[in-house]
């Protein structure tokens, strides 16, 4: 298992995985893309996932969180079984993304759009709390063409974390960004992801990986890969 970097400061609580996707392959056109791919996470864990284009890195962010079906394998979150659910149902579970484009409605503003992913009391809270501590609160009555991209980076992972998820998936979560945009992207993501959330983060920017992971791997093509309990 190629490892880049291990900081083991996560806390394991009760060793009790929170995540697990396990023989996961994927073929388009037969075309293989992803070959046994095993990932365990524990709560609180911090797990970013490098490699050159191509190797499935996105492809592997998209099965675990629904948005692609595998033709193998085996996606749970703690007793949930995930595999060959929609994607709602992942989101619904504990499970949060972003993607390499941000994803907002144009003729909605980005309060609606934050307020209509948080639908309970506790959901609410939440988002006022992250809202107010983020510096976001100007943004609320703009619409997405009209907020600087570093903010919608923000804004994203704000939606995601709103709802208190167990998992939260980032994917190129630098595209777009300068490097002094980026680091500050990195500190706002220490200061506002809860202890407990696991993360994995997809990315090339092995700087920004250190501020935010604490285990850094690198995908390789048609190369089985395994990281948790019976990997790295």
């Amino acid at each position: 298992m190629p490892a880049l970097g291990w900081l083991p400061d996560y806390e394991d609580v009760g060793g009790a995985a929170v995540f697990s996707l396990q023989g996961v392959s994927k073929s388009f056109g037969g075309i293989k893309v992803l070959t046994d791919i095993s990932l365990t996470l524990q709560p609180g864990q911090r797990l970013g996932i490098t490699g050159a284009n191509g190797v499935g890195k996105s492809t592997l962010i998209n099965i675990a969180t629904g948005f692609l079906k595998p033709d193998n394998g085996h996606i749970q979150l703690r007793e949930r079984i995930l595999t060959n659910r929609p994607a709602w149902a992942f989101a619904q579970a504990g499970i949060r993304r972003t993607f390499q484009t941000t994803r907002f409605l144009a003729a909605s503003t980005l309060g609606e759009q934050l307020l209509l992913a948080a639908r309970t009391p506790a959901c609410r809270a939440s988002l006022a709390s992250l809202l107010k501590s983020s510096g976001l609160q100007s943004s609320l009555p703009l619409f997405a063409d009209e907020i600087p991209l570093p903010m919608l980076r923000k804004a994203e992972v704000i939606r995601g974390l709103a709802v208190q998820p167990e998992v939260l998936f980032l994917d190129e979560p630098s595209a777009g960004l300068t490097a002094n945009e980026l680091h500050e992207f990195g500190h706002f993501l220490q200061q506002h992801l809860p202890q407990q959330t696991a993360l994995v983060v997809v990315e090339h920017r092995l700087d920004f990986m250190t501020m935010v992971t604490d285990l850094v791997v690198e995908m390789h093509l048609n190369q089985g890969l395994h990281i948790g309990s019976d990997g790295c």
